[in-house]
């Protein structure tokens, strides 16, 4: 019974699909006396078809659709004509007769609907469109700069802000956090960020004598107190030297925490300084660490090559 159903409805719909297009296709497997009768219900409703068996040619002008009911199983058709000019309403009728005759079971559907006795099913059935892949909003994202030549990567809650000059040509901060004293009430925002800058005139082509030279202007100005400075390592392909320090503030405690990269690529210094709060309470600098090497190992240059 549930098959019966089922067949019924996908009648329905092969036949709504058929007839608003007005074409119609009927299996007739091995000239079956029940397909006979059932496909010859089918071709009355439509215009100008001649009917098989004989040369009468239906008549499209006709008021209605005469069915002799014999008492006989087999169905014979006198005459038909169309009912109306709605197509869909002369088939509902036929299926209507078809039922009161008996004659609508599950053979006949099968036929109809162009299913074969295994199961196969000859109904078109419109592919399904697969879902392209959802954006991961963890993925990295990329900056590039026309003006500079260079890109980064850098975290998707990370913002991007670009200088307006070479020193800084690009600053990208970590989300900030905001922490309140109990105490006081006060509230006290930790940023961590990378920067770029660009010396265009180091004043040197040996990368060794300049870096040499910054980190003693450094403790100069700063009094800072290096952790770790490098040998040589690379920055985009190119030779490199990095210091991690920190400073201090006005009463001499630990303030800022740095870590600075500088390579030198064609005749221009590149300085990538990582930066946060000293604090090991909120441990912004070395939660953020790890993101920030990432992004400097990433850091690529565009070379630029002059015809000689």
């Amino acid at each position: 019974m549930e098959k019966m159903k089922t067949l019924v409805v996908l009648l329905a719909v092969t036949l709504a699909a058929s007839l608003a297009g007005n074409l119609f296709f009927i299996l007739n497997p091995a000239g079956s006396p029940v397909t006979n009768q059932v496909r010859d219900y089918l071709l009355y409703p439509y215009p100008q078809v001649e009917f098989p068996g004989n040369n009468t040619t239906l008549n499209s002008s006709a008021s209605h659709l005469a069915v002799n009911r014999n008492s006989s199983p087999e169905m014979n058709i006198s005459t038909a004509e169309v009912v109306s000019d709605n197509p869909n309403s002369t088939i509902i009728e036929m299926l209507q007769m078809l039922e009161e005759e008996g004659a609508l079971n599950e053979s006949i559907l099968m036929m109809i609907l162009g299913i074969d006795e295994e199961g196969a099913g000859y109904v078109e059935v419109t592919p399904t469109v697969e879902p392209g892949p959802t954006p991961d909003p963890y993925a990295w994202k990329n900056y590039s700069s026309t003006k500079w030549h260079f890109t980064m990567p850098y975290p998707p809650s990370w913002e991007i802000k670009e200088g307006s000059s070479s020193n800084p040509a690009l600053t990208i901060t970590a989300p900030v956090e905001t922490e309140c004293s109990t105490v006081t009430s006060e509230c006290y925002q930790y940023v961590a960020s990378v920067v770029v800058s660009i010396d265009q005139n180091p004043g040197t082509t040996v990368l060794e004598d300049y870096f040499n030279r910054k980190v003693s202007s450094l403790q100069k100005s700063l009094g800072i107190t290096a952790t770790s400075k490098s040998a040589l390592t690379t920055i985009s392909g190119n030779n490199a030297y990095w210091i991690e320090y920190y400073t201090r503030d006005a009463r001499g405690n630990p303030l800022k925490w740095y870590m600075q990269y500088y390579s030198l690529i064609d005749k221009k210094v590149f300085i990538l300084t990582y930066s946060g709060p000293y604090s090991t309470g909120d441990n912004i600098y070395s939660a953020n660490k790890p993101d920030a090497q990432k992004m400097i190992d990433s850091f690529t240059v565009e070379r630029q090559y002059k015809v000689v």
